[in-house]
């Protein structure tokens, strides 16, 4: 995986991806849109064929982006935690 910060500007990040595609950048989205401090998190592959994607990211208020980002991967984890948790559980009810 490449990242690379497209644009920056108070409050507001773009972040290219390459390597990686709807499976990582949708859980991060979906952990961003969590955040309260988030107005909007979004993301956009231009085509199937091709390995990038772009992160956009807006916040309410302040320039934690580092912050809000680390959260998001916490809040990702959690839920694959929580995922093999059940996944586990049920299996072994089979």
């Amino acid at each position: 995986m490449k990242i690379n910060i497209t644009k920056r500007e108070t409050g507001y990040i773009e972040i290219d991806f390459s390597g990686e595609g709807h499976t990582l950048l949708n859980l991060l989205q979906s952990s961003l849109i969590e955040n309260k401090d988030v107005e909007m998190a979004g993301y956009s592959t231009p085509h199937p064929l091709m390995d990038r994607s772009r992160l956009f990211i807006k916040l309410r208020k302040g320039d934690d982006m580092l912050g809000v980002i680390k959260k998001a991967a916490v809040n990702a984890d959690g839920k694959l935690d929580e995922f093999l948790t059940q996944f586990e559980k049920n299996i072994s009810d089979l």
